[in-house]
């Protein structure tokens, strides 16, 4: 292969690349990256096999690629991306010297560096034709794992808990992450007819927000295996999570007999200030509520103790002290992002529902700490 191209242009879809590169692959080969060079493109394939990322670079203005030769090889991705970005020059050439020995150059820079034959790549289809796939607005897909992938488990004892879920019925898909002592729900209206229920890595997840962030929409495919983010040039598919994920929507109460309004600002500031106060590892709050205030305690066993009130906006129902992990009530109420958040109990030892006022599609649910005292 021969080929000269951009730098940023060629930068730019390593870095895209690299995110599929993991350091303790099983095989040789998934350390590297893929480079197929045809008559009109270059494609770039990386893998780890548990998340796989293709993308093409066909020729433009902006990218300047200039074909010379066709061919295919597999580099060494931390060599590759390392050397391209450090080329003092405008446009990379990259050459087969020998066999699988190739010369990167730019500028008055040259590295050789030692490759592996394509034919020792796993063949990876990235087909998506027959898997229906649907359209979602980028801001709209970031803002769901942002809503929810943080409540997932980050313990592999059950590993279906590390995945977000998502769930499509009619018009409706249902996107749910738990670790079994908190949920994060959130329902979506779309347009189409869909039915599927998955479970997808929120780790993959997040590199797949990160991916992505310069697009308009993104285009999902789904199979029985994995699912596929299409995406310009480009094309991300990770493996899904096989156990069934258990059903939540009984966990979230039917009917409440607190209710209470406050500054999420507020609150999450005084939550803050008591974090580093932890006993057995843990930062638990109890909460003191009634009409006029919200009190939060904190202590642990070295006698250390911290004290917030906070002004309530409003409150309905007896008083109430309850005690929650004060980080669990922390994520929950960033998630919810909003000025003021709505708070329903139903007891001191039943889970806690954070949501927006007057919007019920995301649900923040976190089970109560018992405290003795």
């Amino acid at each position: 292969m021969n080929f000269k191209i951009a730098k940023k242009e060629f930068l730019d879809a390593l870095s895209l690349s690299s995110r599929a590169i993991s350091s303790t692959t099983p095989l040789p080969s998934l350390s590297g990256i893929k480079i197929s060079v045809s008559e009109n493109s270059l494609v770039l394939v990386s893998s780890d096999s548990n998340i796989s990322i293709r993308t093409a670079i066909n020729n433009n203005d902006r990218n300047a690629l200039i074909i010379n030769e066709a061919g295919e090889n597999v580099l060494e991705a931390r060599y590759l991306l390392e050397i391209v970005r450090k080329i003092d020059s405008d446009f990379i050439n990259v050459e087969t010297i020998d066999g699988t020995l190739i010369k990167i150059s730019g500028g008055n820079s040259e590295f050789k560096v030692n490759g592996m034959d394509a034919s020792e790549y796993p063949n990876i289809g990235f087909d998506t034709r027959d898997n229906s796939p649907f359209k979602l607005k980028t801001a709209l897909f970031q803002q769901l794992v942002d809503e929810t992938s943080f409540a997932c488990s980050d313990k592999e004892t059950r590993p279906v808990l590390t995945g977000v879920n998502f769930k499509a019925a009619g018009n409706k898909i249902y996107v749910n992450a738990t670790d079994s002592y908190r949920l994060a729900s959130k329902t979506l209206d779309i347009d189409q007819d869909l039915d599927f229920n998955i479970t997808v890595p929120s780790k993959y997840l997040n590199e797949i927000c990160h991916s992505i962030v310069n697009e308009e929409e993104v285009t999902i495919a789904i199979d029985n295996q994995k699912i596929s983010f299409i995406f310009g040039n480009s094309i991300i598919e990770t493996r899904l999570l096989d156990d069934e994920f258990p059903d939540t929507s009984r966990l979230i109460p039917a009917s409440f007999a607190q209710k209470l309004v406050v500054s999420a600002k507020d609150l999450i500031r005084a939550i803050d200030r008591t974090l580093f106060i932890k006993a057995d590892g843990k930062n638990t709050i109890k909460m003191s509520i009634d009409s006029q205030k919200l009190e939060l305690t904190s202590t642990n066993q070295t006698m250390l103790s911290s004290f917030e009130r906070i002004p309530v906006i409003s409150y309905e129902g007896d008083p109430l002290e309850i005690s929650c992990s004060g980080k669990y009530l922390q994520d929950a109420l960033k998630a919810v992002n909003a000025d003021t958040v709505t708070i329903n109990f139903s007891g001191e030892l039943k889970p806690m529902v954070v949501k927006r006022e007057d919007d019920d599609s995301l649900v923040q649910l976190i089970s109560p700490v018992r405290t003795y005292r």
